[in-house]
C-alpha cells in the first residue's frame, strides 16, 4: 500500500470538544449560509461517535444511513447513543445529533459479525475499476476550493470531470484538517465525509441554475476503508417530479470499497 500523505491543509478542527458538548467552527460551515454547517462535517462527526461507542473487534460497518432532518446550525451539538438491537450476528446501533433540545440528524449503523469468506469460484467475482492514485489526479479550479468554508479544507483531486462542471465526476477526497481538537478523521470518517459529496461533485446542471437538497446518505460497505484518501465515482440521476439521486462507487488507494446514495430535491435557481 502506498505511504500516506500528511495533512497539509490547515490545523484549524471542523469541532472542538467542550465536556459532553461539540462546537462547530467556521470549518465546519456548508455553502447554504453563514451558520450552516455541510453535511459532510457533521456526518463525519457522527461516525467518530459510533467509533467511540460500539467499536467491536468482531463486527464491522456493513452499513451507515443518515437523515438529515433539519439544517444543522453553528450552536453546541449534543450526541444521544442508543442500542437499538445486539444480536449474535448483526448489531444495529443509532446516534442522534441534537442542537437546542431537536434533534438534527440520525445516523443508524448496521455492523455485522466478522468471519472468514468462503472461497469464490472465478465467475462470481467481479473486478471494480482501478483508478490512478491521488497524486496522478487533477486539482480542481480555485473556485471550486471556495464554494464553502469545509470544502476550502478538504483536498480534492480529479480523476475523472471536473467538479464546476455538470455530469458524471469522479474525485479523490480526504478532509485535510482535523476533525475535533486535535484529532484527525479516521477512514471511516474520511468515507462518511466523501460520501457526502456524491451529488455535489456530479451535479446535473451548473449549480447556477439548478441546486438541490440531500435528504439523506447511505452507504454500503464491503470491507473497512484505509488510510485517508477516497475516491467517489459518482453521477446524480434527476427524474420528473422534482426528485432523483445520486449514486456513487467508494475506493481508497487499495481498492474498491463500497457504495453510497443520496436522495435529492431538485430546486430551480436565478
Amino acid at each position: 500500500m502506498a505511504k500516506e500523505q500528511s495533512v497539509t491543509v490547515s490545523s484549524e478542527p471542523v469541532f472542538v470538544s467542550d465536556g459532553e458538548r461539540f462546537m462547530p467552527t467556521v470549518a465546519a460551515v456548508g455553502p447554504w449560509s453563514a451558520d450552516a454547517l455541510q453535511g459532510s462535517a457533521t456526518a463525519a462527526l457522527l461516525v467518530r461517535a459510533l467509533e467511540a461507542h460500539a467499536a467491536s473487534r468482531d463486527r464491522e460497518v456493513a452499513r451507515l444511513s443518515f437523515d438529515f432532518w433539519r439544517p444543522a446550525q453553528r450552536s453546541a451539538i449534543t450526541l444521544d447513543f442508543t442500542m437499538v438491537r445486539d444480536g449474535a450476528k448483526a448489531r444495529t446501533v443509532a446516534i442522534e445529533m441534537v442542537q437546542d433540545g431537536k434533534p438534527v440528524l440520525r445516523c443508524t449503523a448496521l455492523l455485522l459479525r466478522r468471519g472468514p469468506m468462503p472461497a469464490l469460484p472465478a465467475a462470481q467475482t467481479m473486478e471494480a475499476p482501478r483508478f490512478p492514485p491521488p497524486e496522478a489526479g487533477t486539482p480542481v479550479p480555485a473556485a471550486a476550493s471556495r464554494m464553502s468554508p469545509f470544502f476550502a479544507g478538504v483536498d480534492v483531486r480529479m480523476a475523472r470531470g471536473q467538479i464546476l462542471e455538470p455530469g458524471p465526476a469522479a474525485a479523490w477526497l480526504r478532509l485535510g484538517r482535523p476533525l475535533v481538537d486535535a484529532e484527525l478523521a479516521s477512514p471511516l470518517a474520511q468515507v462518511a465525509s466523501a460520501a457526502d459529496l456524491v451529488a455535489g461533485i456530479s451535479q446535473w446542471a451548473h449549480p447556477s441554475k439548478l441546486g438541490f437538497v440531500n435528504a439523506d446518505l447511505t452507504i454500503n460497505l464491503r470491507r473497512a476503508p484505509r488510510g485517508d484518501w477516497m475516491l467517489l465515482d459518482a453521477v446524480t440521476l434527476p427524474g420528473d417530479l422534482g426528485i432523483g439521486y445520486a449514486v456513487g462507487q467508494l475506493h481508497d488507494r487499495d481498492g474498491a470499497i463500497g457504495q453510497c446514495a443520496s436522495s435529492l430535491l431538485f430546486e430551480a435557481r436565478g
